[in-house]
């Protein structure tokens, strides 16, 4: 990851009270955080500080859109984000992370980088499994992937449900009307024996 300058709040040149700073993360602050989950978006960012006598309180208020892949089709999808997170920071003899909620940053420093925190909050918004609304999908993907299903078809869940919204009608009676290879039929016999 790069530094970016902007990001970076001089903690120890902040006076006791609030203060405020305020982010548009576009396509360029993804790509300088160079993270796995995203890669470009627009979220906006409010920060506030609040330095007491012993430790500083930041809040994360960050609301937007970032873009994610389609876990069926693999094709980009916008994901909405909003997340309120809150992170102490205190300072000691060497920059650390005590765990999720508490960083100690060296005084000798006295300044904290934003950027991963923002990054990692925004990250952590996103579903573990994110996919288009029902015919939303790459048609021809959304074709490859019904051709290619391995599951009964009186036992589909909701998901396959709308993939197969996504596949013309035609195709869905020509892979219904499929014979299933016996071999599937006798090992779930053994699955219902257990």
């Amino acid at each position: 990851m790069e530094r970016e300058d902007t990001y970076i709040v001089p903690l120890k040149d902040l006076e006791l009270g609030d203060h405020e700073f305020h982010y548009a993360l576009d396509d360029k602050f993804f790509e300088t955080v160079n993270g796995p989950e995203v890669q470009s978006g627009q979220v906006q960012a409010d920060i506030t500080v609040r330095k007491t006598l012993h430790s500083f309180l930041i809040n994360f208020r960050m609301e937007g859109t970032v873009k994610v892949l389609c876990d069926r089709c693999l094709n980009e999808m916008d994901q909405e984000i909003s997340c309120d997170e809150s992170l102490t920071v205190k300072f000691g003899d060497d920059k650390s992370e005590e765990d999720d909620k508490l960083v100690v940053v060296s005084e000798e420093e006295g300044e904290i980088d934003l950027s991963w925190h923002m990054y990692e909050f925004i990250a952590l918004q996103i579903p573990i499994r994110h996919i288009h609304e029902a015919g939303e999908c790459d048609e021809e993907m959304a074709k490859t992937l019904r051709k290619h299903l391995a599951i009964d078809r009186n036992e589909e869940d909701s998901d396959d449900d709308s993939l197969a919204s996504d596949v013309s009608s035609d195709e869905s009676e020509e892979n219904s009307e499929r014979e299933i290879d016996p071999r599937w039929n006798a090992l779930k016999k053994l699955l219902d024996n257990n």
